[in-house]
């Protein structure tokens, strides 16, 4: 998606919430039907999309495209927003995880998912055998996991990581600080 189309794509989004803000804050009896007008019109683009992933799913070449369609970030957006991710919560996740390792192992620290259920994802960070963990590195830590996981999968409800407390009293962080 051309940066052009991305920059028109965030400003309708923010207008969007604008203006579900000013409906929401005026007792108007067409606030009603302007929800409802909003509702059928989210829905038809749901079934309308929901064909297009059909179409697609059942052409030759379709895991592909598919593939290539969950990479683009507003493509992504939008089948979430109408539940046709063609992944499922946990393997969006579990992916997030995967592409943090190699990242995570330079700093001698380990990600695991320990546990994803009704909408909240569980992981555990814990030290590997080499590397060293410096103090910059601990600032910024949970919230790039955090993000990361929460790019992959904003429809999770929440985002625990258990084992930080144990990686900022470890040893070897103290003696770097």
């Amino acid at each position: 998606m051309a940066r052009a189309d991305v920059q028109d794509l965030d400003q309708a989004l923010v207008r969007l919430e604008e203006l579900i803000e000013t409906l929401n804050a005026n007792p108007d009896p067409a606030r009603e039907m302007a929800r409802e007008l909003l509702s059928l019109v989210l829905d038809l683009h749901g079934i309308g999309l929901a064909r297009l992933m059909a179409i697609v799913s059942n052409t030759e070449g379709g895991a592909a495209i598919m593939a290539r369609l969950v990479e683009n970030e507003q493509v992504r957006a939008m089948l979430l927003l109408h539940g046709l991710h063609p992944d499922g919560l946990e393997t969006r996740v579990r992916r997030a995880v995967d592409r943090l390792r190699p990242h995570l192992g330079v700093h001698g620290l380990h990600l695991s998912v320990v546990e994803i259920a009704r909408g909240t994802v569980r992981l555990r960070i814990g030290r590997s055998a080499s590397g060293s963990i410096q103090p910059p590195v601990m600032l910024t830590l949970p919230a790039e996991i955090e993000n990361a996981v929460a790019e992959a999968a904003p429809d999770a409800e929440a985002i625990l990581i258990d084992g930080l407390e144990q990686l900022y009293a470890a040893p070897a962080l103290k003696a770097a600080e």
